[in-house]
């Protein structure tokens, strides 16, 4: 089996010409003309004075035509550069000013902006430009399946993309990714995940989160069809496309799974074809897990974990059975192919027994070149062992009897309160096995009078039976019951939703400013009252 995505789709161009390989709510595109269509546009990056190596930014709304312009990248030898259109103008224009784009992709109604944060003259391409690119009858077609293309040759160790993430100075960072990794992340993930040709696959995912890897491109490296769908916030319309569209795989990540859970006819509707669900990003509720798996016979779930350092995903764990009585998260499973795992404590001394909670360390071919620009910052996460590149993840993991790894939280996600010691996901675990409880997040805020304290929001399920404050004085009278009362949130809050960053991961600086508020104004209505 080819390697290269680009060889991948080549290959299933070849054989399967006229197969759906993409389809939205604008039409389809089979694998012959996703291949024409990205020459054609790899040939147009090389007209516009694009070079291996060159970063080409795209900054547009989530459509099957810019997954097929990402291959197009590919091919031209370019980095690709995915960033959220949604993102606020200063964080754009660092980025912009960092990344020093060759050119840009973008929706029309962006340009403006994009060419005030531009540092200096690039070509900015419309997606009207790519319509007119797919729909040029004039344009090679099947014939660029046999005649040799004036492109570089394919390299696995050129960078395929450069994603930003949150960086620990407040500035975000790009993570540089190879196509080698790439490459070694689907032949781990043909392991757990079954996406074969014959599949029909769905994409919720952004296209600036690393998760479109796995959702976008791995079905189109196995030959399968793949929807990508336009709106991913609105439970009712993520089911409907599920059942419209026969899926059989998809994924979301863990609050995104819940979501889902919510459509109003959920309970009611089957999903006959639905095989394998994908989660990650956030842990899994078992609740929520629970319920897709009693959503149709043999559909399993797999419970992924990966930072973007490590190629989306580098360790998994596959859930087949409901465990009605289970009350623990679920674990994230044992490395992928490529992937080295290793649990150190503070003094960086190994840890192999069970239970002991240590640093989980990511070594392999999987793991990042660096962070575009910043030598240091790449030093101080990745250290060899035995040769071996590995990956500081700053994640808190335990070893379960069976090997697996078991995610105990952050380790900045550890505070400290009255001289104690407390796991914000401890307190998660308790708060999400209420029943109607789908969702939470803990946080530390400070009172007025100065003291640090702990404050929880709360997501429940459609058509709870109990108003906000009777589920918020059940929720506390568990928490209660099973933790000492140094770890029981003062404030309990029901919300109707987090606020969430591009990558879809719940934003806690913002969570923790309305859990503020709402605290605050509890306080005024006590003192009015």
């Amino acid at each position: 089996m080819a390697r290269h995505i680009v060889q991948a789709i080549q290959s299933h161009a070849f054989a399967t010409p006229y197969k759906c390989a993409l389809s939205d709510s604008r039409g389809d595109l089979g694998y012959a003309d996703l291949d024409s269509f990205s020459t054609r546009f790899a040939m147009r990056l090389q007209d516009l004075g694009c070079r291996p190596g060159d970063r080409v930014v795209m900054l547009a709304s989530r459509r099957a035509l810019l997954v097929a312009a990402i291959i197009g990248v590919f091919k031209a030898g370019c980095v690709h550069v995915p960033l959220d259109p949604r993102m606020p103008a200063d964080r754009l224009r660092y980025i912009l000013h960092d990344v020093a784009p060759t050119l840009v992709i973008a929706d029309e109604d962006l340009i403006d902006a994009i060419e005030h944060a531009l540092p200096a003259a690039a070509p900015i391409v419309p997606v009207t430009e790519l319509e007119r690119l797919l729909d040029d009858a004039d344009s090679p077609r099947l014939d660029a399946l046999v005649q040799p293309l004036p492109l570089p040759p394919l390299d696995e160790r050129a960078i395929a993309y450069c994603i930003y993430t949150s960086g620990s100075t407040g500035r975000p960072k790009g993570v540089l990714i190879n196509h080698r990794s790439i490459a070694d992340f689907f032949e781990g993930t043909r392991a757990v995940y079954d996406v074969t040709a014959q599949s029909r696959c769905a994409s919720f995912s952004p296209l600036n989160f690393d998760v479109y890897l796995m959702d976008m491109l791995f079905p189109l490296a196995q030959g399968a069809s793949l929807y990508v769908h336009d709106d991913v916030n609105a439970p009712d319309l993520l089911f409907d496309a599920i059942r419209a569209h026969d899926v059989t795989h998809f994924s979301a990540w863990g609050m995104m799974l819940g979501l889902i859970a919510q459509a109003e006819e959920f309970e009611s509707a089957p999903l006959p074809h639905l095989k394998t669900i994908l989660t990650g990003t956030d842990v899994p509720d078992v609740k929520t897990v629970q319920r897709w798996l009693r959503k149709s016979a043999g559909v399993q779930v797999i419970n992924a974990y990966g930072p973007t350092e490590a190629t989306c995903a580098a360790t998994a764990h596959v859930i087949r059975e409901i465990e009605p009585e289970r009350r623990t998260l679920y674990p994230i499973g044992k490395p992928l192919e490529h992937v080295r795992a290793l649990l150190v404590d503070e003094g960086g001394n190994r840890i192999t027994a069970p239970g002991v909670p240590g640093e989980l360390m990511i070594g392999g071919t999987q793991v990042m070149q660096g962070y575009w620009n910043l030598p240091e910052e790449t030093a101080a996460r990745l250290v060899r062992l035995d040769g071996v590149p590995f990956y500081r993840t700053g994640d808190v993991c335990a070893y379960l009897a069976d090997g697996s790894l078991y995610y105990m939280g952050r380790k900045d996600n550890e505070v400290k309160i009255g001289g104690y010691r407390i796991h914000l996901s401890e307190i998660q675990r308790v708060i999400n096995s209420v029943p109607h409880v789908y969702g939470s997040e803990v946080v530390l805020l400070e009172s007025r009078y100065g003291e640090t304290l702990l404050a929880a929001g709360v997501l429940l399920e459609r058509g709870a039976p109990l108003d906000a404050d009777c589920k918020a004085d059940e929720i506390r009278q568990r928490l209660a019951a099973e933790l000492p009362a140094y770890m029981v949130p003062r404030h309990v809050k029901v919300l109707e939703q987090f606020p969430q960053l591009s990558s879809g991961k719940t934003d806690r600086k913002a969570l923790l400013s309305i859990l503020q508020q709402r605290i605050n104004e509890s306080n005024q209505e006590e003192v009015n009252s």
